[in-house]
């Protein structure tokens, strides 16, 4: 049993206990046997570099030798004992092992009974094993720090399995043949695409959300990112589409409120969010809840209601919940992050810029990985407000140029009405007055969905309709 643990010095806790040192897992036969191979068949370096790198290696000099053979067939260089060892003089290392009689060892073994891929695999492994259990000691370390945080400490252990289990670096390598095989198979396979319905003109503008992409919703506050991103998550539900929303801003009783005026929305009347948000709602209004806990009862709709996740962690919840609609015979198709900047890198060091950039390329990385469809809300820059032309571009987007070049499409949320509020005249007497609100009842109501880029087809705009009452985008 363990008791209290007493105070090492002001405000301070000792270890639970210690972790004790353990040598490292790996197979040195294994690395030395394929340095080997690959000094006598050069050939077969270019296999193995896919699968290795020189790091990878537990013994340094092994690690050192390969990445000279690589170097070295790389630049088209003949490759032999004889060669390298020029390159090797020197090392230490190397010359502890004894210089040339260790190069000359290694051609005494028998190349042909190697498989010099499995080695390689083996290699691989052996390498992330290491990494993880230093990344698990690590944490060990800081949770025996009871000064430190325990969400700090749960962070870098998740940190470590998602490293572990991160298929982002995985090469694929077809043919041209093979490639034009797996397009006709895919046109010949049912569409995946995500379509919302209850708004098609984003269905339009993008030809549907589609697995492995990377979609970008940008927008100034108040352009209706969120009831647009939510709009369009229920109707791609209904649909049949699995749909992940993970809400960084809002809580989940503040979106199951305005899923409720949106689902009781029928295009012209409803009930009206600010009803069903109250201390007090009406009958209706609950009446109007009970309606939609029905209808989401039946829809593959799953909220992650966080404060704040880092990348590890939503890369964690991604894996969790795709099995768990795979389990209940659904898929998940479709990630919305509610919003991209509001996620945290593993790094708490870096800078804003290096924070969006990592998180970009890593959001993209997941929908390869994870095959899903992952629509990012961005905030855009303040640059917006100081034009003239509210209308938001591509140079807009937040902190980071990296965004536009790591997503497949990206979509801006713009109000005009909104803006001629902010310039509408304080006093009716104002000659402006008149003729700046009579442009705001004529545009009430609308939004504009702007395309700014897509990969695989053309850019444009759409119209929509804003019913902001219920919280609803329609159109």
């Amino acid at each position: 049993m363990v008791g209290a643990v007493p105070p090492d010095g002001p405000g301070r806790m000792t270890a639970l206990y210690a972790v004790e040192p353990r040598e490292p897992i790996a197979a040195i036969e294994s690395e030395y046997a394929l340095i080997a191979v690959l000094l006598y068949d050069s050939r077969r370096v270019d296999q193995v570099a896919d699968i290795l790198r020189a790091e990878d290696f537990c013994e340094p000099i092994h690690g050192r030798m390969f990445g000279i053979i690589v170097r070295e067939f790389s630049a088209g260089n003949p490759l032999s004992a004889l060669s390298i060892r020029t390159l090797l003089a020197g090392d230490p290392a190397y010359e502890a092992l004894g210089g040339w009689e260790f190069l000359v060892g290694m051609t005494s073994i028998n190349a042909l009974l190697i498989d010099h891929r499995a080695t390689a695999r083996q290699i691989r492994d052996l390498a992330k094993r290491r990494e993880f259990l230093a990344s698990l000691a690590d944490t060990i370390t800081l949770g025996q720090d009871l000064n430190e945080n325990l969400d700090g400490v749960v962070e870098l252990a998740e940190a470590a399995v998602v490293a572990v289990t991160d298929l982002s670096q995985t090469v694929r390598q077809p043919t041209g043949a093979e490639a034009m095989r797996q397009l006709m198979k895919a046109a010949e396979s049912p569409k995946r695409s995500i379509n919302s319905g209850i708004i098609p003109s984003i269905d339009e503008l993008l030809g549907g959300m589609r697995p492995k992409q990377l979609i970008i919703g940008g927008g100034r506050p108040g352009m209706g990112k969120t009831a647009a991103a939510l709009s369009y998550a229920l109707g791609a539900a209904q649909n049949g589409h699995g749909v992940l929303f993970v809400s960084l801003e809002m809580g989940a009783t503040e979106l199951a409120a305005r899923m409720a005026a949106d689902l009781a929305f029928n295009g012209h009347s409803g009930v009206p969010y600010a009803d069903i948000n109250s201390d007090n709602p009406s009958r209706r209004a609950f009446e109007a809840m009970q309606d939609a806990e029905r209808m989401l009862a039946d829809m593959p709709f799953q909220i992650i209601d966080a404060g704040g996740l880092t990348l590890a962690q939503l890369e964690l919840r991604i894996r969790r919940y795709k099995r768990r609609f795979a389990a209940k015979g659904q898929s998940l198709d479709l990630v919305i992050v509610d919003y991209l900047q509001l996620l945290r890198t593993d790094d708490k060091n870096r800078s804003a810029y290096e924070a969006v950039s990592e998180i970009s390329r890593r959001l993209k990385a997941m929908a390869k990985d994870q095959d899903v469809a992952v629509f990012a809300l961005a905030q855009l820059s303040r640059a917006v407000e100081q034009r003239a032309d509210k209308k938001p571009v591509l140079s807009d987007l937040r902190e980071s140029g990296q965004i536009e070049q790591d997503a497949d499409a990206v979509l801006f949320f713009y109000r005009h009405a909104y803006y001629l509020r902010q310039a509408l005249p304080a006093s009716e007497d104002d000659p402006m007055y008149a003729a700046t609100m009579a442009e705001i009842q004529a545009i009430q109501g609308t939004i504009e969905f702007i395309c700014g880029k897509r990969r695989n087809g053309v850019t444009g705009s759409r119209q929509g309709e804003f019913h902001g009452q219920y919280q609803a985008v329609r159109g």
